[in-house]
């Protein structure tokens, strides 16, 4: 699922973890989160993507890579993060709970 409308966030979480991030850090690991968030899926291990994603020049990213991918899990050709992960699913399986529930009524309503 894509779009979703919202991502929770903790900031007393979030700062634990990453509190030693510099700025343009900071602004790349949350741009990754946001694109994974939004598009439903990790993003591809391909550098000059994940430059776009990070809305930086290839070298910068190349530069700042190691201090991102600490947060991740890269396998698969892909940048999986278990946080992420767990709250996808989570969230998918709520919208699939509604999506069935809706059904289920709408046909109760149809058979009457």
């Amino acid at each position: 699922m894509a779009g979703l409308p919202y991502i929770q966030l903790y900031p007393a979480d979030y700062l634990a973890d990453t509190i030693h991030l510099t700025l343009e850090q900071h602004g790349a690991y949350m741009m990754l989160i946001f694109n994974y968030w939004q598009r439903g899926e990790p993003p591809k291990d391909d550098d000059l993507r994940l430059a776009a994603i990070c809305r930086t020049t290839q070298d910068d990213w190349i530069r700042i890579r190691p201090f991102v991918s600490e947060f991740f899990d890269i396998h698969d050709g892909r940048w999986y993060h278990p946080r992420i992960e767990k709250d996808l699913a989570t969230v998918n399986d709520k919208v699939n709970k509604a999506r069935m529930a809706g059904k289920a009524s709408a046909k109760q309503r149809a058979d009457k």
